[in-house]
């Protein structure tokens, strides 16, 4: 049977995937930074079981995947939806936001991956599948340190499904467009508008369709690795 795990389990794209991971009878678990609340309410409605975990704390990150692997846990899908933005002018970008921008939307992805992709080709192999937005393979006008994390995640996933592929481990990456809801609340209007304006759809999207190519990936695929899969309405 497959096990998941999923990081940034209580977002707004990350509680869609554990949804959809319950509903194909795959067993989880999730982490989850500042939402307490909604860990235990979701761990409680799916049966799966919730880790609190600073991203920022890279020592945190090899604990967990330590503690699965030591109690016969090792997940072979591993789904990471975590992404912090920040508003900011070139001018105003300071060394720790530069800092901790990478740590929870890089070094975290990077860390778990390390860390997991041993016992994962041991068990056989498995899917890995990262979130990024848009801007990780187009230029959007968003601020450049963010931006910088997003082209890093695109460059990571291409270089390691060169190396994991012979293992047996898939690596892809999905770019959502603006979403209803999580981070893309935030977007400028002016952008808000112009993603309207030039989908094909003319609508943002919803995080249950976004999950659905994130679950295809995770679940279903035996052949797709190092791709950046755009799931943004036709923008």
């Amino acid at each position: 049977m497959r096990r998941a795990l999923v990081f940034g389990g209580t977002g707004y794209l990350g509680s869609a995937v554990l949804r959809g991971l319950a509903e194909a009878d795959v067993p989880a678990e999730f982490t989850w930074h500042t939402s307490a609340e909604r860990a235990r309410a979701l761990e409680a409605e799916l049966k799966q079981r919730a880790h609190g975990l600073d991203a920022r704390d890279a020592g945190a990150i090899r604990r967990l995947c330590a503690s699965l692997e030591s109690e016969g846990r090792t997940p072979d899908v591993v789904v990471h939806c975590l992404g912090v933005g920040q508003d900011r002018a070139l001018a105003d970008i300071s060394e720790e936001d530069w800092a901790a921008l990478h740590a929870i939307n890089v070094r975290s992805a990077f860390l778990a991956i390390q860390s997991l992709a041993g016992p994962m080709a041991a068990r056989g192999g498995g899917d890995i599948v990262l979130t990024a937005s848009y801007d990780g393979s187009r230029p959007m006008p968003v601020p450049a340190h963010f931006a910088a994390t997003q082209g890093a995640l695109c460059a990571m996933v291409r270089a390691l499904s060169k190396e994991l592929g012979p293992k047996g481990i898939r690596v892809n990456l999905v770019t959502p467009g603006l979403l209803e809801g999580g981070v893309s609340q935030s977007v400028d209007a002016r952008l808000g508008e112009d993603f309207r304006k030039f989908s094909a759809y003319g609508r943002r999207g919803n995080a249950t369709e976004v999950s659905r190519a994130i679950l295809w990936l995770a679940l279903h695929n035996t052949y797709m690795t190092g791709a950046v899969l755009a799931v943004n309405g036709g923008l």
